[in-house]
């Protein structure tokens, strides 16, 4: 009963502090993010997109900030009040930005044209580094959020977890992204950034005595079969081409789930992604790979794959992100 009545009044006290900021919200549409107890207003920052040259067959380049926004917090779950009519939340993200001197110019593009014929369609190498000098996107952070009671037109949002130090973003999905874009029209952003330390990606130890045995487990760049997998790599670049992890397991029922858990160097979650197992054959080792295709650009440093099977780790792969 005592932790009920504390719930109840930990929710009215919620209810009256919101409805005390609510009440000072000042009269203008907008993107507003609590900072020291006060409302601010997210200024609105163009996205304008860089291109390098024109490509052949679709437009080339990538939408960045010129500078880091000068509006700074130190909360690290801030929570941002929208005043805007007709907003379609679930279009709404929260990305991390990163800012690119250089970037190599297939980076210019989702889909570049094939490496023999690159330097022939676009007059330079496919990993020639070209400048760039702006703040694009290198990951997405979840958020939850709601509309206010009494006031449908306002809607409000907090990162679901605590954010790491740097540079981030409210935008439309459908509008920005650091993968290539056909609009030529710049786009607004809401930008702010988090102060603090950043913290290590924390170290990870697999289980001593798993329930299932990973024979083989590695990274690579490339799409064949396992048996013939002769070059691994534990070094990529920041673009968006896919990574590919395989691995030979053993010891395993059909029906058990293996879960790949991409971490940022930040120590956050990229992507969890699932699969079920399906009955091994006679030889009893079975192989599996699994895609990952970053919707962004990666954030540069040292990331860390996490394999788990039926919740135990089973397996940790550190790589590398660079820029080189």
């Amino acid at each position: 009963m005592g932790n009920v009545s504390l719930l109840l009044i930990i929710f009215f006290v919620s209810q009256f502090c919101e409805a005390q900021i609510i009440k000072n919200l000042p009269g203008s549409f907008g993107y507003y993010i609590l900072k020291s107890g006060e409302l601010v207003k997210l200024p609105e920052i163009t996205a304008t997109k860089k291109a390098p040259f024109s490509g052949p067959s679709s437009s080339w380049g990538i939408f960045g900030l010129d500078s880091k926004p000068e509006l700074a917090v130190e909360e690290q779950r801030p929570t941002i009040f929208i005043y805007e009519p007709g907003l379609n939340s679930k279009q709404l993200r929260l990305g991390r930005l990163w800012y690119f001197e250089k970037l190599r110019a297939e980076d210019f593009h989702g889909d570049p044209p094939a490496r023999e014929s690159f330097k022939k369609s676009c007059g330079v190498e496919r990993k020639s580094l070209l400048d760039f000098g702006k703040w694009t996107v290198v990951g997405t952070y979840t958020i939850t959020g709601r509309t206010v009671p009494n006031r449908p037109e306002l809607f409000r949002i907090r990162p679901k977890r605590k954010l790491p130090p740097g540079v981030y973003a409210v935008y439309d999905r459908t509008k920005f992204s650091s993968r290539s874009v056909q609009s030529a029209s710049d786009i607004l952003l809401r930008a702010f950034e988090v102060v603090g330390v950043e913290k290590k990606l924390p170290e990870y130890t697999p289980v001593s005595h798993p329930r299932v045995t990973i024979l083989k487990c590695c990274l690579s760049d490339k799409l064949e079969r396992i048996e013939s997998l002769n070059v691994t790599k534990d070094n990529f670049f920041v673009s968006d081409n896919p990574i590919f992890t395989y691995a030979q397991i053993k010891g395993h029922r059909s029906g058990e789930v293996i879960e790949f858990i991409w971490y940022r160097p930040d120590g956050t979650v990229q992507v969890r992604q699932k699969r079920t197992l399906s009955l091994p054959p006679r030889s009893k080792i079975f192989h599996v790979y699994q895609e990952f295709r970053p919707l962004n650009l990666l954030m540069p440093g040292k990331w860390m794959l996490e394999v788990k099977v039926y919740g135990e780790r089973v397996k940790c792969l550190p790589f590398q992100v660079s820029t080189k």
